[in-house]
């Protein structure tokens, strides 16, 4: 059985998850039982039992009954009770009166042994003209840990008693007793009927069950047996306690209400994919990944294509710094840095509002009101931001085609080494034509080819092969090339779409998330303490 105490730790646990997402007075229902728990456990075990009752009912002379004094004052025909009278059986708890806002206190001896731990009130009636008296009802009855509805042959069926009072007390049953005064004025069988009435009427406002005597205040029938009753009411010290969990079963009740079911906090996987493809959208990754793969081939051929026309390819600015992206050393902070994709078109933009939704919608299935709104809040509040986020994770990112593969480099040598073979034979050729004009010695040609066929001097081959040498392996280079570029843009837009879902996940669907997991966390707390 877990004890009162625990009960209201877990429902200041419960008040914390939900709150901001019940309504303000169910808020202060909660704040209003906690702090009054807070200061009734604080102030001793004692019993406090009220007598509350309509005009005429006899309750002030039911009161002096049990107490066995004339302290409270009796009138027939008008509510003689203006304030709270308060007796205690034995010395006056001062800390427990304040806190029941009780002035008028009186010391009485126990008329039974076990009452000494009782104090027992005496309320204005219910049904008072006076406005005053009935504030002074509607604020003990929500305090006080026992309640004696005292009723009368004449009025016991009155509404405003049933549907003001008695209903909406039906989860505290346990802390109700009802009595019927004025018995001695009905017949035994009159009494028997009546009783029967009254006991269908608690069972129609719920509280079957509920202790229900009969007594008279002036023959003096059942006031014993209500006595000990009482009695053992204040022995087990245990109607404090009693009270306070039936206040927070009846707030559970409330806060089950507008908390509801558990949710879970996943995401359907296709929801979370189409939000990552329209973020990437957004984000310019199709754009980005074309100039992965245009800036491999422009980088690619201005390393490895024939020296002669590959430096024409510097004429065209890089793809990539085009965009603000690959290697830019002069900003060292990759914070400050943005790029220049072009901005997003108002297509784009829908598109990513949609997927916005969608989460909004997924995540917020089945909520309640106050839990789907701030689901939609949560999701709302990164799409302001979410666009400089997005650019900075492209910024960011490692994209392939910022290094450059070492055979770049060794074919890069090779066409210099194939320039410089087509230089020396043409320098060759040129020497030998410079000297021949002036009708000196030419140097030797070394023809190379079979004696009765073609023979081409070697300065020829030198220049003839040097250049279709460079030509090939640029072709031949452009090819790889290709195929890198198309691979280096692959793991471009894997790398460019896993940094998209890291914010995705971020920036959009960990808020989310985080207030669906609250929401189940407080149904969970809910669960514990119901």
């Amino acid at each position: 059985m877990v004890g009162v105490l625990e009960r209201l730790e877990r429902l200041r646990a419960a008040a914390d998850l939900v709150a901001g997402r019940i309504p303000d007075a169910l808020a202060g229902k909660v704040d209003d039982v906690l702090a009054r728990s807070n200061r009734r456990l604080a102030v001793g075990p004692q019993t406090v039992v009220a007598l509350a009752g309509a005009t005429g009912s006899g309750k002030s002379s039911l009161f002096n009954a049990l107490t066995g004094t004339r302290l409270a004052e009796q009138g027939p025909r008008r509510p003689t009770t203006a304030t709270t009278l308060a007796a205690s059986f034995t010395a006056t708890n001062a800390d427990l009166l304040d806190f029941l806002g009780v002035p008028r206190r009186h010391e009485v001896a126990p008329p039974e042994p076990d009452m000494t731990d009782l104090v027992l009130l005496d309320l204005p009636d219910h049904d008072s003209t006076a406005t005053a008296h009935r504030e002074e009802v509607d604020r003990l009855v929500r305090v006080v840990d026992q309640f004696v509805w005292v009723l009368d042959p004449q009025k016991y069926a009155d509404a405003a008693l049933h549907q003001r009072y008695l209903r909406p007390l039906a989860e505290h049953r346990e802390v109700i007793t009802v009595v019927l005064n004025q018995a001695d004025r009905l017949t035994a069988v009159e009494l028997s009927q009546c009783l029967a009435h009254i006991r269908r009427l608690l069972d129609d406002d719920g509280l079957t069950g509920v202790p229900l005597l009969a007594t008279s205040a002036v023959t003096g029938e059942g006031v014993a047996d209500l006595r000990r009753h009482l009695s053992r009411l204040a022995a087990g010290k245990r109607a404090a306690s009693a009270r306070l969990a039936a206040d927070v079963t009846v707030l559970a009740a409330e806060l089950d209400r507008h908390v509801g079911p558990a949710r879970g906090s996943g995401a359907d996987r296709r929801v979370v994919d189409d939000l990552t493809r329209r973020l990437a959208g957004a984000a310019g990754v199709p754009v980005v990944v074309d100039a992965v793969r245009d800036s491999v081939r422009h980088r690619g051929t201005l390393a490895t294509g024939w020296p002669v026309v590959s430096w024409l390819a510097k004429l065209r600015p890089d793809p990539l710094q085009r965009l603000g992206l690959g290697r830019r050393p002069e900003l060292e902070s990759p914070g400050l840095r943005h790029s220049s994709l072009p901005a997003r078109s108002a297509a784009a933009h829908s598109q990513l509002s949609s997927a916005l939704r969608a989460v909004t919608a997924e995540l917020g299935e089945d909520l309640p009101g106050p839990w789907r709104d701030a689901v939609a809040a949560g999701v709302r509040e990164a799409e302001p931001t979410l666009g400089d986020r997005l650019d900075r994770a492209i910024v960011e990112t490692e994209l392939p085609a910022e290094r450059s593969p070492a055979w770049w480099t060794l074919v890069r040598v090779i066409q210099w080494l194939l320039i410089a073979v087509v230089v020396v034979g043409l320098g060759w050729l040129t020497l030998n034509a410079v000297l021949g004009y002036f009708g000196l010695g030419v140097l030797p040609m070394f023809p190379l080819g079979p004696e009765d066929g073609l023979r081409v001097p070697v300065p020829t081959l030198l220049v003839a092969g040097g250049v279709v040498a460079g030509l090939l392996v640029s072709g031949l280079s452009r090819l790889v090339i290709s195929a890198a570029a198309g691979a280096a843009a692959r793991r471009a837009r894997k790398r460019l779409e896993y940094a998209v879902a890291e914010v995705a996940e971020e920036r959009v669907l960990a808020p989310a998330r985080a207030e669906v997991a609250r929401h189940d966390a407080a149904r969970a707390a809910l669960d514990r303490l119901r």
